[in-house]
């Protein structure tokens, strides 16, 4: 059965990416705990283990995506009453690489930019609102497609 094929591909890239943003958490967590974290480093508002922090969560963030983007086709395929499943994934994943980035990173910028907060939170706005319109357009055009399908699981004369 080829769709049991195609959900055992997604779990496997599922858990694998589970287990390596587990593993960076892991890292981040030691990283906090060692003696030297709190030297400052380029300036001394940031600290050595804030910068090694936003690098792991910098590769924990391109492996999330990667990760989307591998997961597109084999979703697609689980989901052909979902036209461009994949592409509606990918947009969710992005949306979510965008809120993890926002906290991940507000520890080395927050030194710098003082009083300008929401300058930090306007850069963040707009690809959030951006990937949450592609997901929510994405949506109602597949919307016909989503209506047929759930209409034709509910048929009671339908013939089999």
């Amino acid at each position: 059965m080829p769709d049991k094929d195609l959900a055992m591909r997604l779990a496997v890239e599922a858990l694998r990416t589970a287990i390596v943003l587990a593993v960076l958490l892991l890292i981040v967590r030691f990283i906090e705990i060692l003696p030297f974290s709190g030297l400052p480093i380029l300036d001394p508002r940031i600290s050595a283990s804030d910068l090694l922090a936003a690098c792991v969560s910098a590769a924990g963030i391109w492996i999330f995506l990667k990760a989307g983007a591998n997961a597109g086709p084999v979703v697609d395929a689980l989901a052909p009453w979902l036209p461009g499943a994949g592409a509606l994934l990918l947009h969710v994943m992005r949306l979510s690489a965008v809120l993890f980035a926002y906290s991940a990173f507000q520890g080395l910028t927050r030194p710098f930019i003082g009083d300008l907060e929401w300058l930090y939170q306007s850069v963040f706005l707009a690809p959030t609102l951006f990937f949450l319109a592609k997901a929510v357009m994405h949506v109602y055009s597949a919307s016909e497609s989503v209506s047929r399908a759930i209409l034709s699981a509910l048929d009671p004369y339908k013939r089999k």
